[in-house]
């Protein structure tokens, strides 16, 4: 009997096509097309995207996304030095931002998503949380929309728009593994739980 609940669900459409050339492209809106007039409340027709050109997609397995995590929060480590040592923002900001935000390990992000989305506007004026905001807008954040219009957590909006803002990719999580997990046993855990989820896709 089939398993929707441990079946593999990652992998998009995949019809074995080629669509790197122009006839693989032609049969791929063929199909395409017949698929959107079967089922056009699930697909539609504009909405096409050759295999070839879509964005990687990334494991929502639960020990990866774990990962995942930890090297967003080892890029913003990264970012935050770099803004403080180019000097767009000055040692004392930075300073009052770890002790305003959440200390020096690692801060919550909660803070700035209740700023963007008008719940600390009574802060306004607080020497800590105009700090803080200099301090995000100076990473970029302001670039990061947050959206009432959809299901999706604003905290989850907020690191899947910090993906997108540094261009994070499982390449660059690779290069970067012997920083973020710095035990080598853990180290080998987690390259092996990679290269199984690469055999898959």
């Amino acid at each position: 009997m089939h398993s929707f609940t441990h079946a593999n669900q990652d992998p998009k459409i995949n019809w074995g096509i080629d669509t790197t050339t122009p006839e693989g492209r032609e049969q791929f809106k063929r199909e395409w097309d017949a698929l959107a007039e079967m089922a056009p409340e699930l697909i539609k027709k504009d909405d096409i995207i050759f295999p070839h050109e879509q964005e990687p997609h990334l494991s929502t397995e639960p020990h990866f996304r774990r990962v995942w995590q930890h090297y967003r929060e080892h890029t913003f480590r990264l970012k935050f030095a770099q803004i403080v040592e180019d000097g767009a923002v000055s040692a004392s900001d930075a300073e009052a931002f770890q002790k305003f935000i959440g200390g020096v390990n690692m801060p919550t992000f909660n803070i700035y998503v209740l700023a963007q989305t008008g719940k600390l506007d009574y802060m306004k004026g607080d020497a800590g949380f105009e700090c803080a905001m200099r301090v995000f807008t100076a990473l970029g954040f302001n670039n990061i929309e947050l959206s009432d219009k959809t299901a999706e957590p604003y905290e989850e909006q907020f690191w899947n728009g910090f993906d997108g803002l540094y261009n994070l990719t499982e390449a660059e999580l690779k290069q970067d593994l012997q920083l973020i997990v710095t035990d080598p046993n853990n180290r080998a855990k987690v390259e092996a739980l990679m290269a199984s989820y690469e055999l898959l896709h």
